[in-house]
């Protein structure tokens, strides 16, 4: 099994995807899986030989929103859910939905976007 870590972006922005992407490859050497649909996310996570280290997620997307995602990881087996970090990564400054995102078991944090270096390395140091 590879120690590279693996990171997950979830955001149906594809530059956002590609602008998280590389600062995150860039300051932690990660390897980044992206998806645009949330629905494929949960696919992946439900038959991923190995699970992401981190999963940040979009908070408004189409079709599946973080919050229906969030939702649904709940419902997944023990083994898969419990080994899972996940981090809010959104445009949306609204405190409710900071709020909003404390109150799930599976949430770390809340970051909002863009990501920038100086938050991915407070991130993925704690």
């Amino acid at each position: 099994m590879s120690s590279t870590p693996v990171y997950c972006l979830i955001d149906d922005d594809e530059i956002s995807n590609l602008i998280s992407a590389t600062i995150i490859q860039k300051v932690t050497g990660a390897q980044v899986i992206t998806f645009t649909r949330a629905l494929e996310a949960l696919e992946y996570l439900q038959s991923a030989e190995r699970l992401p280290d981190a999963i940040f997620l979009d908070i408004n997307m189409p079709e599946m929103n973080g919050w229906e995602f969030l939702d649904a990881v709940e419902q997944l087996p023990g083994d898969i859910k419990n080994a899972l970090q996940i981090y809010m990564l959104s445009s949306s400054i609204d405190i409710e939905d900071q709020r909003k995102a404390e109150t799930y078991r599976l949430v770390r944090g809340y970051i909002t976007k863009p990501i920038s270096p100086d938050k991915m390395v407070a991130t993925v140091s704690n």
